[in-house]
């Protein structure tokens, strides 16, 4: 998975929440998947993004 590697690649600690409800994935407001939610701020919907993209992400959370 490719936030885990991001993660680990920066040496970050936290937690992953694999979502596979559609209730709890509509909760988000995402209407597609695959998504990716940092603390509660989507981020991509409908795609994986490259790992580079995540690591900036997170970086920006830090």
């Amino acid at each position: 998975m490719e936030v885990m590697s991001a993660m680990s690649e920066l040496k970050l600690q936290g937690s992953i929440d694999h979502v596979r409800e559609i209730k709890e994935i509509g909760k988000y407001g995402v209407m597609g998947t695959p998504a990716l939610v940092i603390n509660g701020k989507i981020k991509s919907v409908g795609r994986v993004p490259p790992r580079a993209q995540i690591k900036e992400w997170l970086k920006s959370v830090q």
